[in-house]
């Protein structure tokens, strides 16, 4: 960055005198005539003619001759003087001209950012004039130019800047020319500033950069967000080469950045747009990228999306249903249903608990899907709210099943990452459970594999602590996700869920056997409870029985229902056969 100083003098470096200026001065203030050429025009014709022609005059006058020869000598004399001074000033003009072809430069410099060309061969005081001007022009459109067009923190071009090249491309674009613009975006970097401070983020930031801009093989890459990145690619054969870049600059991430010792992890989400098909301005091509990020974001970590247009009407959608969703809690719009789990250790079966499942009653469309809204909510960080009420509603609503004869019944509350990221969880949970003299041991939060792998540390130690309060833990849609055994050895859980994909397809399908088999084999080695979700048919129920596994749930013992519902449903326990 360039910074400009400035110093008021007070006394003149000897050597270095800078000219008075009293005679221009005064010569300023003349109304005409008003160019500086013309005032110094008149200043030589003055100076220099007058003078003599009143010499000659007088002499001419005192002279003992005939007034026909003073005549005729006066007006040689006049022709003379006219031609002379004729002479006198075009010199002059021509002498003034690289003053006047400097300030002309300067001028169109100023108006339309146009660089001067003027001669830089000459040694005078002229010459060094225009050799310095364009110098000092030369290196103020420089950093202008570095100013306007370039960031200051990686010293990348910036969103200004990608746009022109991308006009650029688009301008020389030929027939059947693709060009691909992608956008990524840093997930979450605003917990690196939060947590490390402004500093270690801009250093982590300027890292990233570093490495996307060494590693990408792009026309050009420019920051354009705060902690998101542009990239030009130009001449594009085909949609698979979009694919391999994209996925190159998403495996540039992987390996962590190193600070004092200790390790970041930086992931991405990528949006993309093809030129011409998604649109054929620069400004429609930025934004239909944007879009296709901001889709990909809602899909999770790590994921890119295309644009397309039905993109568009997603976003609106989404948008929409952020707006509704933020007032769905003030108007209980919001319900709590509950999915019957079972224990079949008995030949009947009973039921242990229930899952609490959010659902959401739009006063206009009914029944929104939890798929839908539940992503909304997690983007918009709505979920921290709608989490806490969950909570605070489950709990009450099992003191009061306690109350009402229901002993046992243990509720299950999904976490989502937003919320086992909040710093007060614990005191939340042990607050609510204070609160709605709730029994500890009658609660099970329920996490996704994906939550503990980012900070395996802390995540241990989140865990230990809600372990602690007395509280169950249950590792939901297990095999889904990317943790290490090593690492699943290590955190302190209760119940392993698998995820109902791989209970669909049993006992027909050989994968899907195989790994409920090893799933099950596993938590027995650990020591932990398996929970199979998704069982819908008695053929499922009997086979993961006789795998070991004897908790279960799904369509088969009960489909998610109202409080009053449910109630109903545990007084006719034992489960019996459906």
């Amino acid at each position: 960055m360039i910074v400009y100083r400035y110093k008021r003098m007070t006394t003149q470096t000897p050597g270095r005198q800078i000219p008075k200026l009293q005679v221009y001065s005064f010569l300023a203030r003349l109304a005409f005539p008003r160019s500086y050429l013309g005032k110094i025009l008149i200043v030589a014709f003055i100076g220099t003619h007058i003078p003599l022609l009143t010499l000659f005059f007088y002499a001419i006058a005192s002279a003992q001759i005939d007034l026909e020869i003073k005549v005729r000598i006066l007006g040689v004399a006049l022709i003379a003087t006219l031609i002379g001074t004729g002479i006198t000033l075009l010199t002059l003009q021509q002498l003034l001209a690289p003053i006047r072809a400097t300030f002309l430069s300067l001028r169109h410099y100023l108006e339309k950012s146009v660089l001067p060309n003027l001669p830089t061969q000459f040694k005078d005081e002229v010459g060094i004039l225009m050799s310095d001007t364009m110098y000092a022009i030369a290196k103020l459109d420089q950093s202008i130019h570095q100013l306007k067009n370039y960031d200051a923190l990686t010293a990348l071009p910036n969103r200004d800047f990608l746009q022109y090249r991308l006009e650029e491309a688009i301008a020389l674009a030929q027939p059947h020319t693709l060009l691909a613009v992608i956008l990524l975006d840093i997930n979450d970097f605003s917990s690196v500033n939060n947590s490390l401070g402004q500093d270690k983020g801009d250093w982590l930031l300027r890292q990233i950069a570093r490495r996307l801009d060494q590693g990408h093989s792009c026309h050009l890459m420019a920051r354009v967000g705060s902690d998101e990145f542009g990239f030009l690619y130009s001449q594009i054969q085909g949609l698979e080469q979009v694919i391999q870049h994209t996925q190159t600059l998403i495996n540039l991430l992987a390996e962590p950045f190193i600070l004092e010792g200790e390790k970041l992890y930086a992931t991405a989400s990528v949006g993309i747009a093809i030129y011409p098909s998604d649109g054929e301005q620069s400004e429609e091509l930025l934004t239909h990228a944007d879009t296709a990020l901001r889709s990909a974001k809602t899909a999770g970590v790590g994921n890119y999306h295309f644009y397309s247009s039905a993109m568009t009407e997603k976003l609106r959608r989404r948008l929409t249903l952020e707006r509704d969703l933020r007032r769905a809690l003030e108007r209980e719009e919001l319900e709590l249903f509950y999915q019957p789990q079972i224990d079949y250790h008995t030949d009947g079966g009973d039921c242990m608990g229930a899952e609490v499942l959010l659902r959401w009653r739009h006063p206009q469309e009914g029944f929104i899907s939890p798929g839908e809204f539940i992503p909304v909510a997690e983007m918009s960080g709505l979920i921290i709210p709608i989490g806490e009420w969950v909570l605070q509603k489950a709990c009450q609503q099992n003191h009061l099943w306690q109350m009402g004869g229901l002993h046992g019944l243990r509720v299950a509350v999904n976490l989502s990452a937003l919320q086992f990221q909040q710093p007060n969880l614990l005191e939340l949970v042990a607050t609510t459970l204070e609160n709605t003299h709730h029994d500890p041991n009658l609660l099970e939060l329920e996490i996704t594999e994906g939550l503990l792998m980012n900070d395996v540390q802390s995540a241990i130690k989140i865990l230990q602590g809600i372990r602690d309060l007395g509280v169950t833990v249950a590792l939901d849609d297990f095999g889904t996700g990317y943790s290490s055994l090593s690492y699943l050895k290590r955190f302190p859980l209760n119940f392993l869920k698998i995820d109902q994909s791989f209970v669909r397809g049993i006992p027909q399908d050989s994968n899907d056997t195989a790994i409920v088999r090893s799933v099950i084999a596993l938590a027995q080695s650990l020591q932990l409870d398996v929970i199979a979700e998704g069982v819908e048919t008695s053929e499922q129920a009997t086979f993961l029985h006789h795998l070991g596994c004897h908790k279960f749930q799904g369509y088969y013992f009960g489909r998610p229902m109202p409080a009053v519902e449910f109630t109903r449903f545990w007084e006719a326990r034992p489960y019996g056969n459906h």
